[in-house]
């Protein structure tokens, strides 16, 4: 069980801080995600962008501290919940609006951005259910120290491998259903 929180947390944080900081590695890079806010939804774009870069940006924070770790799973689900509506009603109303959740990408959000985020929505429910409950207590898991190191590596490795991996699910997907 132990392993498994230490992953969720682990694997949630990754995400949340690579997001941030590749909207917040340039000026450029805030503009972009800022107009793709804009096509995305219906609101005003700016405070939105702004919104969700400070959101995305607490999270990991909010993960590595002990008494925060539900705060944090909590403020990655509703972010996640957000994107996915985001994207639904943009798949939905036929809008090809790229991708700018990990920084530059043509590739617009699609059936891949939604696998992303059930997987993302998946562990960050599994952290918050063992946060909340009690189910992992400190000292066992919630202190990532008491994997031990060559346990606390693996599960670090594992995660952030997943974490890439699931920063380039649209663009993988793009590669099986771009038309030639």
């Amino acid at each position: 069980m132990a392993y498994l929180f230490a992953f969720c947390r682990l694997l949630t944080g990754i995400v949340f801080l690579m997001s941030a900081v590749s909207k917040l590695r340039g000026r450029a890079a805030y503009e972009e995600f800022t107009v793709a806010t804009r096509a995305l939804v219906r609101l005003p774009a700016r405070p939105v962008a702004a919104l969700v870069v400070g959101a995305e940006a607490a999270v990991a924070p909010l993960l590595a501290w002990r008494p925060t770790v539900l705060a944090g799973f909590c403020v990655a689900l509703g972010l996640l919940v957000a994107f996915t509506v985001a994207i639904g009603v943009a798949l939905r109303r036929g809008r090809r609006v790229p991708c700018r959740c990990f920084g530059a990408s043509a590739v617009p959000v699609g059936p891949g951005h939604m696998a992303r985020n059930a997987v993302l929505t998946v562990a960050a429910a599994a952290g918050a259910i063992q946060a909340g409950t009690g189910a992992v207590h400190a000292g066992t898991g919630v202190a990532l120290a008491g994997l031990g190191p060559a346990g606390l590596a693996a599960v670090a490795l594992a995660a952030g491998a997943a974490a890439v991996l699931l920063s380039a699910i649209g663009e993988i997907a793009g590669l099986f259903t771009s038309s030639p």
